[in-house]
């Protein structure tokens, strides 16, 4: 009864994000889940999406060298991969409380990561279904990636104007560009450090 409950649960939010993301925001923020609970659970939302990804590197067709060395290193390596991942998520977790408390905003971290962590949810669900088209249907692969990129973005966007009380989409999205260009910064010392780690060990 329980686990009904909760896949009801899980199966109705999940639509509502789609549907009505500003909803869906609040009801997410409503939980008040625990922070410990809800670092832990970004952490696992990494290694899941890690996992996914080492699935798409092993089940597809030979890669071209040529095409391997234009990938990152750390890229090449689920482990690193997720742990890449993982430092670009709270990176992003901090940006966007940050910059947005700067331009007014009234977001805190737990509310914040509570809609991160969420989104993280949708993107696992959205990977193992592309893995799953792109061997069955590639172009049904290829039009996922690209809706689920304009749409995940567009919910991205109305879960900071909620996490912030803006009610001012325009400030939310110079939020939203504000923490790109500090996660850029962020996310290039987290690759240096990685590059460092995989030249390291070969």
């Amino acid at each position: 009864m329980g686990a009904n409950m909760n896949a009801k649960l899980l199966s109705d939010l999940f639509v509502q994000t789609l549907f009505s993301p500003r909803a869906a925001a609040d009801r997410v923020m409503a939980l008040w889940l625990p922070r410990n609970w809800l670092w832990m659970a970004l952490a696992l939302m990494s290694v899941l999406n890690g996992i996914v990804y080492s699935l798409s590197l092993h089940m597809g067709a030979d890669p071209d060298p040529q095409t391997v060395q234009m990938i990152p290193p750390a890229f090449q390596s689920p482990a690193l991969f997720t742990l890449f991942l993982f430092g670009a998520l709270v990176i992003t977790v901090l940006a966007i409380t940050w910059v947005g408390r700067s331009l007014g905003g009234a977001g805190q971290v737990p509310e914040v990561l509570a809609l991160i962590v969420w989104l993280q949810v949708l993107r696992l669900g959205v990977q193992l279904a592309l893995v799953i088209l792109m061997f069955a249907l590639p172009l049904a692969g290829l039009a996922l990636v690209m809706v689920a990129s304009v749409w995940g973005l567009i919910i991205l966007v109305v879960f900071i104007d909620r996490a912030h009380g803006f009610n001012n989409i325009f400030k939310s999205i110079a939020v939203l560009a504000l923490a790109v260009l500090a996660m850029v910064v962020g996310l290039s010392a987290i690759l240096g450090v990685l590059g460092a780690a995989v030249m390291g060990g070969a």
